[in-house]
């Protein structure tokens, strides 16, 4: 392990620090490029490597071999090999939307001035590929090519792994408020893990970088965004609020990344059967029935019901609003949640 992060907070910035939203399927997409990268490192993602390169380099079906050139390398350029290094922040939003499309839509819609601005400070901290020149420059083709090209190696590489990765990053994201209603923020920051420790008024972060700095919020606060593939703590002093991404690894050792992809948690489908332990998985990023209808794929009144036997079992609670019914887990929910994605895992 290298050395700390120290992120130095004031009482205004404690007062400001958040926990982050929905989350974001573009940001487990880059941060998953510093695994693919490594040559070694956590066993536990060696399979998940393998199947990614081999699916980057393969064929489209039906194409013959060596028609298409391997998916997605412009996004793995423009995403660092190490995770100390600045990332742009276009390609690691912490207000997480519901699809990747979603995200895309929204990087392409990025002022140009902004896309530059953010090019700039990562290229004055590492290497960038000739082609963000014109990125930075606001070329369209040039953004819709990295669009695609970040469309490609989602497909390979974390799209058969989502559903279980949001489970386990909704449910962490619902501990974590729970601790932050029970005992405030500094329980939190006691909490985020073993790389992490709290000594007031600093935030200390193990990186495995070997350059140590200490890095001020100014009054500006913190998003706390639980992530998955690595860790990334702030860098860039002119951020509007720094995110902070704390792993979130469940259970000794595992990974939810390695879920078997299709359906929901096996484990939960055991105890539960399949419709209702779908519908206990989307509840954890807070519903209404009707959302959790669309998502589940199932009638209004069929998801009403679902939502009330998991409300009876302790493992849901709900909160009228006028017309609307508002979906969260409990604490048993979320513990259920996030013990279901720790024993799903599976270490080649």
């Amino acid at each position: 392990m290298g050395e700390p992060v120290r992120i130095h907070f004031t009482l205004t910035d404690l007062a400001r620090t958040r926990i982050a939203g929905s989350p974001s399927p573009l940001t487990a997409t880059t941060f998953s490029t510093f695994r693919l990268t490594q040559l070694a490192g956590t066993p536990g993602l060696d399979g998940w490597r393998r199947l990614v390169r081999a699916g980057l380099t393969a064929p489209e079906p039906g194409g013959g071999p060596g028609r298409r050139p391997p998916r997605g390398p412009s996004f793995v350029q423009l995403a660092p090999a190490e995770p100390s290094h600045p990332v742009p922040r276009f390609l690691r939003p912490h207000i997480g939307l519901q699809t990747l499309d979603d995200e895309l839509e929204r990087l392409l819609s990025t002022p140009r001035q902004v896309l530059r601005a953010d090019l700039e400070y990562v290229g004055r901290h590492r290497p960038l590929p000739r082609w963000t020149r014109d990125l930075a420059d606001g070329d369209p083709t040039a953004a819709s090519r990295l669009a695609a090209a970040v469309r490609d190696y989602h497909r390979v590489a974390v799209a058969p792994y989502w559903r279980a990765l949001a489970s386990a990053l909704a449910a962490d994201r619902a501990a974590r408020t729970r601790q932050l209603g029970e005992g405030g923020i500094e329980q939190v920051l006691h909490s985020l893990g073993p790389r992490v420790r709290w000594r007031p008024p600093v935030l200390e972060v193990r990186t495995r970088a070997e350059i140590e700095y200490d890095y001020h919020l100014d009054g500006r606060g913190l998003v706390l965004a639980p992530g998955v593939f690595s860790s990334y703590v702030p860098c860039d002093p002119d951020e509007e609020q720094p995110t902070l991404y704390y792993e979130v690894a469940p259970g000794t050792g595992g990974h939810p990344l390695l879920t078997p992809p299709g359906g929901p948690l096996d484990g939960l489908a055991a105890l539960l059967g399949h419709s209702r332990a779908a519908v206990l998985e989307v509840i954890a990023d807070g519903v209404t029935t009707g959302q959790l209808a669309h998502r589940v794929g199932l009638s209004p009144a069929s998801a009403s019901e679902h939502a009330t036997v998991l409300r009876r079992a302790g493992l849901v609670a709900t909160r009228r609003s006028g017309r609307s019914s508002r979906h969260t887990l409990t604490t048993l929910g979320s513990e259920l949640l996030l013990h279901a994605a720790a024993s799903a895992v599976a270490v080649p």
